[in-house]
């Protein structure tokens, strides 16, 4: 039993490895695909920047235009009262000449607007871009990170596996058999025994149980996590061991 024991210690510390590498494998491409759509959204985010800022510019350069129209027609009409003589007429162009000075004025708040709006879509363009850049590089380190963790993956897994296939046909079938069905529940199925107690589920284990598991003579089952337990030879009492 003490040999199996310690197959099984070593087959666990083999399946803590391949569990790490293979999860790294199913990591590494979602890390890569998270990247990768952060960067189509911040794609699609400029793009719809730059056309609203392309927007805003012509609504801009078109309210500037109109601008200029109206307070050209206020300057004809305001030479216009200089030589009018009829108190009639110029009554009429004076009102004129303020409703276009009053169109001018709104032309003017928007126009305002526009630069404020023009400025802002301006610096959230330039963050944006930076963003998308930093995303960009990011994408194409963690590219080469999940090719380099891949490669090297694929090849302790095959180094894992074969070391696992030979310590599997040594153990006993019922050990192996207990030792996959804990392992398949609670993950790691043998437990070390630390101080009377489960190291898994920390428990305290009744004093004739620990006493069992330091003998080593049977297969002990922790009574609470249903793992496998064992003791270090180092943590062993030494009127516990078995005489060789």
């Amino acid at each position: 039993m003490k040999e199996q024991l310690a197959l099984l210690e070593k087959l666990q510390g083999i399946d803590i490895q391949i569990d790490i590498h293979e999860k790294d494998l199913a990591r590494l491409p979602l890390e890569v695909q998270d990247i990768a759509r952060n960067l189509v959204g911040l794609r699609r985010e400029v793009a719809e920047t730059r056309d609203r800022l392309q927007t805003t510019e012509l609504t801009l350069r078109k309210n500037e235009q109109d601008l200029a129209v109206e307070q050209e027609k206020i300057k004809r009409s305001e030479r216009r009262l200089l030589g009018i003589k009829n108190q009639k007429e110029y009554n009429a162009l004076t009102r004129e000449v303020n409703l276009g000075k009053k169109v001018a004025g709104e032309i003017e708040d928007a126009i305002l607007k526009l630069m404020s709006e023009i400025e802002n879509d301006r610096k959230i363009l330039e963050h944006k871009e930076t963003e998308y850049a930093d995303f960009e590089k990011s994408l194409l380190e963690k590219k080469a990170e999940a090719e380099t963790i891949d490669t090297g993956a694929k090849k302790a897994l095959r180094v894992l596996n074969s070391a696992k296939k030979r310590l599997t046909e040594a153990i006993e079938r019922d050990y192996l058999k207990r030792y996959e069905n804990v392992r398949r529940v609670r993950g790691n199925a043998i437990a070390e025994t630390l101080n009377g107690t489960c190291n898994e589920c920390h428990i305290s284990l009744p004093p004739q149980l620990n006493i069992r598991v330091f003998k080593q003579e049977e297969m002990i089952i922790c009574p609470n996590c249903n793992r496998i337990l064992y003791a270090k030879p180092e943590n062993i009492p030494e009127y516990n061991k078995m005489e060789e």
